[in-house]
């Protein structure tokens, strides 16, 4: 299993069929926070769904065109980040990431995140990172600002979430920006 330790507390994990239980047990404590801000999270009903999204997660890396990693913090799984597309046409990753509740605080998407940034500009030679974010969510958004994205703009009824439809804020990351925030 691949894992790439990014620093004492943290790891991301290629995920794997033998995850599904793990992932599906913290999807379901979690069930009524991720669904403020995920579509996804009332279909997962049964740990047969978590294997079925793990099954597809490792076809689409395969086809090279997603990457899907588990969040290890302190050895736990607390949650899911990665590559939700890599567009090698326009040269661009859009990023996805949820995390456990509990573990809210703690500067792990941040450090995450900058692992992905770094490693898609640095070793796959990408122009541009993205992250699309529901406008009301907050912490989100401030993860963005603080990796140094700008708001791109606003998708107007971007998303289902239960019953309501929201707005998504568009951030994005030039590759050049990105350099100049490294050598700074």
């Amino acid at each position: 299993m691949f894992t790439w330790q990014l620093d004492d507390e943290l790891a991301l994990t290629f995920l794997q069929p033998d995850m599904a239980t793990e992932l599906y047990a913290l999807c379901q404590q979690n069930r009524e926070y991720l669904s403020q801000w995920l579509p996804w999270v009332p279909f997962v009903q049964r740990r047969d769904d978590t294997a079925t999204f793990i099954r597809h997660a490792i076809e689409g890396f395969a086809r090279g065109d997603s990457l899907t990693t588990a969040i290890e913090y302190q050895g736990e799984l607390v949650g899911v980040i990665g590559y939700n597309r890599i567009d090698q046409n326009l040269g661009k990753v859009t990023l996805g990431y949820w995390l456990a509740e509990r573990w809210q605080g703690n500067g792990i998407i941040g450090r995450a995140c900058q692992a992905l940034i770094h490693h898609a500009f640095e070793e796959m030679g990408m122009e541009k990172a993205e992250i699309s974010a529901a406008l009301d969510n907050e912490p989100s958004r401030a993860v963005c600002e603080r990796l140094g994205m700008r708001q791109e703009g606003v998708l107007r009824r971007a998303e289902r979430l239960g019953d309501r439809v929201v707005d998504h804020a568009l951030y994005g990351l030039l590759r050049e920006e990105w350099l100049q925030q490294r050598d700074a």
